[in-house]
């Protein structure tokens, strides 16, 4: 029995033993494969990012700049090239407070390189503007009771100081730059971070409204930023979360950003003088480093903005040719790549990699500076005064589809974009055209739109833009906005009836009245009804009810085939930002009423640069051209040159050849008169269109309209097309036409034209 019992136990320990090495050898085994697992992770699966975090880790980079490309303009006289956008190279100083071991010292040695006496005088001349307090605040003392003409009972009146401002010596001055410098320099955390740039009031009083700890808003240049060590560890996250929200970023960027951190760049100033800089260069000031940057520069100012476009604060091109080129024309930046050791000094000595920036590419246009400067400059003053929304010119050379000139006003200056943001308080009694927005400031502090009730309130302090229109001046409306044109597209429809052999210049009907269609009348403009009218007279005179006849001879499927041939409704392709393609119906769906409407421009949609398109088809033989405003583009390697593009033929030669002689018809002796020049054949129509409502029924009254003006000259031999378009003319009811307002435009234009292109008069 013992004998039994002690081999049960030997047994029992035997199988103990065993049982730990097995579950020994499998816990191995699993930690193994764990170990396998992870490695294949991190040396397969995530190899390319660990890769990119310990060449991180053991190099240090510095990036370098891409110049970007410039945007040229010819003269075409003289074939000399202008900039409208080139870059100009200047520094940022900035201090690095671990390295700077003086810091008294260099705070005052830069406080006068940074302020100068230059800056001085013009902080005396425009002292709100000034980046420093230059006034003298006023001794408390000065306001003493006096004796005054105007007391009431003997009572003592306090007077106030002369309004004569005090302003603090010049070396006043720098003693303070050089206190602010010292107090920047030796922070040592990060205490300012700039989260959001460009931004409009109302997301700036948003972000007030959220009273969030650390974060902060500057309403003079349209910043919102952060101090990070004014926010609580304990708060960050959620004021992270609470930002992305309104910033439209992710909570873990702006975490990062608002994150408490060792100071090692303390921004000074950046565009320093050429001087300045060099004068720093010389002081060899330990810690102090100067960086070059490359800033966008448009040297004609608001020369052609809408085309040029801008960059913005972070050097996105924004519209025009800086945004659809943008990638183009930035570039791509260059790195350096310096090897650092464990405790991430530089090693001098080490291994490291340069490559090189790659600079943007050159655009070259096809718009004539004279000619376009002095389009914006005859533009601007007939917007003003046909007080009209905005206006718009656009001209073509017809037999290659350049475009010569591209304007639109109101305007703005690429180099101070910023300013469109602005709102000006409106002034007691002051009135407003009711398309301009209006703004009041609401219960939060934050601008909203006015309401009906709001702008009969005398109590409500109201705000309009500066500008009128406020960012929406950044829109180039010859290619972005859509309307209906009206009876300037008659031309183009009687184009397609001649070509399609449905009627001749001689062909009749009888224009005895309105013509009744569905549930309304298709009348005259002018009201009046001439009886037997030839197709030649329906032009002259912009008769609707001719029109009408036209378009049923045409019919639906016709019309339509010749309204998608001439590029209706789709992309022009100019290589300009925010192009959009206007719409056409198919015509399966088109009512009665709307085969009538579209032959005289109402019902149909079109961009002014589809119009115009379609317009030099008629002048040039019947071709339709891609319209392109790049004339060329200068890479690294050669030249891209754009060559004309012929889509197609929409009309024949010999109905271009007709259609041509009625226009000259229509300025010669119809509505289109005022756009006459004696000794010369101009070919030209007018166009006054309604504008729909938000009712779907046609605005009525003042400011109702858009007129237009579209024309060729000389007729015969087309040097050129043009459209001059207003939006909502009000200057009395004789302003609300094409004929007294787009004409008269174009016919100023037209005799710039004659001179400039030197073409001497044929009658």
């Amino acid at each position: 029995m013992k004998r039994g019992t002690v081999y049960r136990q030997h047994t029992n320990e035997n199988s103990s033993q065993t049982g730990r090495i097995l579950l020994l050898a499998v816990f191995a085994s699993v930690l193994f494969m764990v170990i396998i697992g992870r490695l294949f992770q991190l040396q397969v699966i995530r190899h390319d990012e660990y890769g990119e975090i310990a060449r991180n880790q053991h190099f240090g980079s510095i990036t370098l700049q891409a110049k970007r490309g410039e945007i040229l303009v010819r003269d075409t006289h003289s074939g000399e090239l202008s900039k409208l956008a080139t870059n100009t190279t200047l520094d940022l100083v900035y201090v690095d407070p671990m390295v700077t071991e003086d810091k008294v010292g260099t705070a005052k040695t830069l406080a006068p390189l940074l302020f100068t006496r230059k800056e001085y005088e013009t902080c005396l001349g425009v002292p709100d503007e000034c980046a420093y307090e230059i006034k003298e605040v006023p001794d408390l003392g000065s306001f003493v009771p006096v004796e005054t003409l105007w007391t009431i009972d003997d009572s003592k009146q306090v007077e106030m100081p002369p309004e004569d401002i005090e302003f603090k010596t010049y070396s006043k001055m720098v003693d303070e730059v050089a206190a602010q410098i010292l107090r920047k320099i030796s922070k040592s955390e990060v205490d300012f971070v700039v989260l959001k740039r460009d931004v409009d009031q109302n997301l700036m009083a948003d972000v007030v409204n959220e009273n969030l700890p650390g974060i902060f808003v500057d309403t003079k240049r349209f910043m919102i930023y952060g101090d990070p060590t004014l926010i609580p560890e304990s708060r960050l996250k959620d004021v992270s979360r609470v930002l992305a929200s309104h910033l439209k970023e992710l909570p873990g960027d702006i975490e990062t950003k608002l994150s408490r951190r060792k100071v090692r760049y303390v921004f000074l100033k950046n565009q320093l003088e050429p001087e300045i800089s060099r004068k720093i260069k010389e002081l060899d000031l330990k810690g102090v480093v100067l960086i070059p940057e490359h800033w966008r520069f448009y040297p004609e100012n608001s020369l052609a903005a809408h085309v040029t476009g801008f960059l913005n604060r972070d050097t996105i091109g924004q519209y025009g040719i800086e945004g659809y080129f943008n990638t183009e024309l930035e570039g791509q930046k260059g790195t350096i790549y310096a090897e650092k050791d464990p405790l991430g000094r530089q090693i001098t000595v080490g291994d490291s990699q340069i490559v090189n920036a790659v600079d943007g590419e050159t655009v070259i246009l096809t718009i004539d500076r004279i000619i376009q400067k002095k389009v914006e400059e005859i533009l601007a003053e007939a917007v003003e005064r046909y007080k009209a929304d905005s206006g718009q010119v656009i001209i073509m050379d017809p037999f290659s589809g350049a475009i010569i000139a591209m304007a639109n006003y109101p305007t703005f200056d690429p180099n101070e974009y910023t300013d469109v943001f602005v709102l000006r308080a409106l002034e007691k009694d002051e009135l407003v055209e009711k398309t301009v927005p209006v703004f009041k400031l609401n219960e939060k502090n934050r601008y909203v739109p006015v309401t009906d009730e709001d702008l009969f309130n005398e109590e409500i302090q109201k705000y309009i833009y500066e500008n009128k229109f406020g960012p929406a001046v950044f829109k180039n409306k010859v290619v972005s906005e859509y309307y209906e044109p009206g009876s300037v597209f008659k031309p183009v429809v009687m184009a397609m009836a001649l070509d399609a052999k449905e009627v001749e210049p001689q062909t009749t009907f009888i224009d005895d009245g309105p013509l009744e269609i569905d549930d309304f009348e298709i009348k005259n403009a002018d009201g009046k009804y001439r009886g037997k009218t030839s197709m030649s007279e329906v032009l002259a005179y912009s008769m609707n009810t001719g029109m009408g006849f036209v378009a049923k001879k045409l019919g639906k499927k016709l019309m339509y085939q010749y309204l998608t041939d001439f590029g209706f409704g789709d992309y022009t392709n100019i290589r300009l930002e925010g192009e959009t393609k206007g719409n056409v119906d198919y015509y399966k769906r088109w009512s009665k009423a709307q085969l009538l409407t579209t032959a005289f421009g109402q019902g149909i949609v079109v961009t002014p640069l589809q119009l115009l398109t379609a317009w030099a088809s008629l002048a040039n033989g019947g071709k339709l051209l891609e319209p392109y405003i790049v004339d060329s583009i200068i890479h690294e390697n050669g030249v891209e040159k754009t060559e004309p593009q012929v889509i197609k033929r929409v009309i024949s030669e010999e109905t271009s050849s007709i259609i041509t002689s009625m226009l000259v018809n229509s300025v010669n002796v119809g509505v289109a008169k005022p756009a006459a020049i004696p000794g010369y054949v101009i070919a030209g129509k007018t166009g006054t269109s309604q504008i729909a409502g938000d009712d779907g029924k046609y605005e009525t009254g003042d400011g109702s309209t858009v007129t237009s003006f579209a024309g060729y000259a000389p007729a015969l031999e087309p040097k050129f097309v043009m459209l001059v378009k207003f939006d909502r003319p009000r200057y009395g009811a004789e302003s609300t036409w094409g004929a007294t307002t787009a004409a008269p435009t174009f016919k100023k234009i037209t005799e710039f034209l004659m001179d400039y292109y030197n073409i001497q008069s044929s009658i």
